[in-house]
């Protein structure tokens, strides 16, 4: 049965008659115990102290557990708390606000036992505690506030932070602080990392607490969106900032959108961050309406990697004859570059299939079978032009690199590989300058005959 899109099931239910739909519910309530639980949450909405401890012994019985979730089942678990805090936010936030805070503040507390009690490869317990933190900061904002004010709260609760999930707390204190009670946080952190610098030994380096104070002023300037505390709180360790220092100045910068501000740290090399350099200066240029000067480093970017995202940005601001001309320099560039499969690459992206083939049938021992991921979509794009001898000429490179490598896990695809070599050579066009597909399996049978797991598969391929 195909599936209704939402809206339709919307309306079909709100036609039907409530009696049925009662029957309905009470069907699936018997034997669904996730909709058993909710009709029981829905009996309570007006009762939100009783809601609020069923949440409560549910929390209670997570955090007293001693199950431990591998890495298949940690999806799974990271799901089932993060929809225990958005039926909290659902069900019990409207109801009563306060409720609602100590539960998911109590969340946040215990993370160290959902961190502890599974495999968080995949990060879904980190998610789940960031879940809470924004959470946390709705549901103070519809609260009272203590009598220490929110923004020592909120401090308190960031600092006892073990596992680095609690970051959004202070990324998006916006959610619960205004802006002069940021203003007052970002003055005390300060005022605290002038201290910790002042105690600091030179013999003995920086003190941690140095790092954790620059970073939660770094994320205070999110959620300010003032690059301004980010660099200050940086410079006051490290006045001479190392190019990822920089680097994150001038993100910052341009994520508030403020190009003129991130020049000055665009100014220097960056060492082997050069070309990140380049991008971000140009970006900035260009913000300011300065294509004239970005153009250039757009070019050379180009020019250095024959890149498709480099050729784009490159033409992006030109006018459409300097557009024309920047892209017969680059199929010439194409034509003679040594990277021969970026080279192909853009001669396709060009509409230049003829050339892109030419220039691999020409080479075909230069083909770097290893080079997957480019080469797939140079394949793909070949097989779209009709170009046979080329698509012939990479689907060989790849099935020789698979074979060479030994590579058992990636005889699979190999075998599809073969296939379509096959499948071309069936189709009476001619592979001339390349050797006949009789020659090149000849070829490889004499050097990978013994690799009979690859040549089992190729067998079930051709049945």
């Amino acid at each position: 049965m195909s599936k209704l899109p939402n809206e339709d099931l919307e309306t079909f239910l709100r036609q039907q008659d409530s009696a049925d739909l009662v029957a309905v519910l009470l069907e699936l309530a018997n034997d669904h115990e996730a909709i058993r639980e909710r009709l029981a949450r829905m009996q309570l909405a007006d009762q939100p102290h009783e809601l609020a401890a069923g949440f409560k012994k549910t929390l209670s019985g997570w955090k007293r557990s001693t199950r431990f979730y591998g890495y298949r089942e940690a999806d799974g678990f990271g799901r089932m708390l993060e929809g225990w805090l958005d039926q909290v936010a659902r069900e019990l936030l409207p109801k009563d606000a306060a409720a609602a805070l100590a539960l998911f503040e109590a969340f946040i507390k215990a993370d160290a036992k959902w961190f502890e009690r599974a495999d968080d490869s995949d990060g879904v317990v980190g998610s789940a505690v960031r879940e809470a933190c924004r959470h946390w900061l709705t549901a103070a904002a519809q609260c009272d506030a203590p009598r220490e004010g929110w923004a020592v709260r909120l401090l308190k609760l960031y600092e006892a932070d073990d596992y680095g999930a609690r970051e959004e707390l202070l990324s998006r204190a916006h959610l619960l602080l205004d802006e002069p009670a940021q203003r007052g946080l970002v003055a005390r952190l300060e005022l605290q990392l002038s201290e910790a610098l002042e105690a600091a030994s030179d013999d003995d380096g920086l003190p941690t607490a140095v790092f954790s104070l620059s970073g939660a002023l770094s994320l205070l300037s999110e959620s300010l969106r003032d690059p301004d505390v980010k660099v200050r709180a940086t410079l006051q360790y490290s006045p001479e900032p190392n190019p990822l220092q920089r680097e994150s100045f001038v993100r910052a910068y341009l994520e508030a959108d403020r190009p003129a501000d991130a020049l000055p740290w665009l100014q220097d090399s960056w060492e082997h961050l050069e070309g990140t350099r380049e991008d971000l200066l140009a970006e900035a240029l260009e913000r300011l309406g300065r294509f004239d000067e970005s153009s250039p480093i757009r070019q050379r970017r180009f020019e250095r990697t024959l890149s498709d995202h480099h050729f784009k940005r490159w033409l992006q601001p030109l006018a459409e004859p300097a557009r024309a001309k920047a892209a017969a320099h680059a199929r010439q560039l194409a034509l003679d570059h040594d990277d021969l499969t970026a080279a192909v690459a853009l001669l396709l992206q060009l509409d230049d299939a003829d050339a892109a083939e030419a220039r691999l049938i020409a080479e075909p021992d230069r083909i770097d079978g290893n080079d997957y991921s480019r080469l797939i979509e140079v394949v793909r794009a070949l097989r779209d032009h009709d170009c046979a001898r080329g698509e012939t000429a990479v689907y060989r490179a790849l099935v020789k690199a698979v074979l060479e490598r030994a590579n058992s896990r990636a005889y699979g695809h190999a075998a599809r590989y073969w296939s379509r070599l096959r499948e071309i050579a069936n189709g009476g066009r001619g592979l001339l300058p390349l050797p006949s597909h009789e020659d090149f399996e000849a070829q490889i049978r004499a050097r990978h005959g013994r690799k009979s797991s690859f040549w089992a598969q190729v067998e079930g391929k051709l049945r």
